[in-house]
């Protein structure tokens, strides 16, 4: 019964639309005994057909199949179960449904609000897919230019593919009526972007930061990022917000890289500085060593293996370098405040996100118009003041 119930649970119970009345049963074969009023039939009908896969029909309440109730299902085949509770008359959007305009029914419904040329719709998604593709869903064709020339600036290997993806025409057809005239459209680049070779580490993470600060001049801002996906290999989708456009946007990124490292990217000389003092005072083993990977990126190799400790007094350790980038960034004389985390999925640097920073002119704490100066945790802290100076 467990079983039977979990795999109606995929469906709507509906009135039919043409009552029959009962059988009589008192076997004498008449029908229209006027004693016994009729009652409507209920049948099990499927809900409307998926944008996203191909619909399965439904079980009809006149049929008898008994190879469901019989086959002995595996862990596995109930997990893949479709179980869809949120079909509902309820929970239906009928805020954002334009009866006079609507060419269907009921069945259109848009997950988008209502948008206007004068007030366009406020937000967007960005995915992260495959090795080397961006995917959108409801940017704005007017903002397609400015992230094409973040990422030819940010990937040295250029663009392979732009298309219009009509993954559900319907559905697409039925969010352009709302007023979202981006549809779903999709970047992919040459080489592996989201698995690039060493040469390639850093400008991978650039195509996010120049796409933040394109962005932020079109006057949209980072809101949240999460993973869609349950893949190992499963990397965040991002949500734009709309905000009021920033003409000259500061954004650095600070990367936690292999087991070890830690990358300040495109910070400007003071910030960098500041957060490779901190880290050497603050980091209870020492660091290694401190040099420029490349132009405008900064690397830090930290003694030890923090980012895969397994003892507690490392795990706490490396937490508390996440927290001194934060105090030293977002101190009043730097005036950065944290934009968002990204998890890329490069396999280097397994499930750490990226975290990024937009200079907004004012700090989350401090009074004082310099940083004090950091003072060394541990003997080997101290030593690593003078690393790569």
């Amino acid at each position: 019964m467990a079983i039977a119930a979990l795999k109606i649970g995929g469906f709507r119970r509906s009135k039919s639309s043409n009552p029959v009345a009962p059988e009589s049963s008192n076997g004498s074969g008449h029908e229209g005994d006027d004693s016994v009023p009729p009652s409507p039939r209920v049948t099990v009908s499927s809900q409307p057909a998926s944008i996203l896969k191909t619909h399965t029909p439904s079980l009809s309440s006149g049929s008898t199949s008994t190879s469901f109730s019989k086959k002995r299902l595996s862990i596995g085949d109930i997990r893949n179960l479709s179980i869809n509770r949120s079909e509902t008359t309820d929970s239906r959007w009928s805020a954002d449904e334009d009866t006079s305009t609507s060419s269907n029914s009921s069945g259109e419904m848009c997950p988008l609000p209502e948008s206007t040329k004068k007030a366009p719709f406020p937000f967007f998604s960005l995915t992260l897919s495959g090795t080397a593709t961006l995917s959108f869903i409801a940017l704005p064709a007017s903002v397609r230019p400015a992230v094409i020339s973040a990422v030819q600036r940010a990937w040295r290997h250029g663009i392979r593919t732009m298309d219009s993806v009509d993954y559900a025409p319907e559905l697409m057809d039925f969010h352009r009526r709302k007023g979202c005239d981006g549809g779903v459209w999709e970047i992919t680049l040459k080489g592996d972007a989201w698995n690039p070779p060493s040469a390639d580490k850093v400008a991978s993470k650039r195509i996010i930061l120049y796409i933040l600060a394109e962005l932020a001049r079109q006057g949209y801002k980072l809101t949240a990022s999460y993973r869609m996906s349950a893949k190992d290999s499963g990397k965040d989708t991002l949500i734009f917000s709309a905000c009021e456009p920033d003409p000259d946007p500061v954004f650095f990124a600070v990367a936690f890289y292999s087991s070890d490292r830690v990358w300040i990217i495109d910070a400007e000389a003071d910030v960098g500085q500041a957060l490779e003092e901190g880290i050497k005072a603050t980091w209870v083993d020492g660091v290694k060593a401190a040099r420029v990977r490349q132009r405008h990126c900064r690397e830090i190799k930290l003694a030890g293996s923090p980012w895969v400790a397994h003892s507690k007094t490392s795990l706490i350790s490396a937490r508390v370098i996440h927290l001194t980038v934060m105090k030293y960034v977002t101190h009043k004389s730097m005036g950065y405040e944290l934009a968002g985390t990204v998890n890329m999925s490069d396999l280097d640097s397994g499930e750490l996100p990226i975290s990024f920073y937009v200079k907004t002119g004012h700090g989350q704490w401090g009074t004082q118009d310099t940083l004090p100066t950091p003072v060394p945790v541990s003997e080997a802290a101290r030593k690593s003041m003078s690393v790569g100076v």
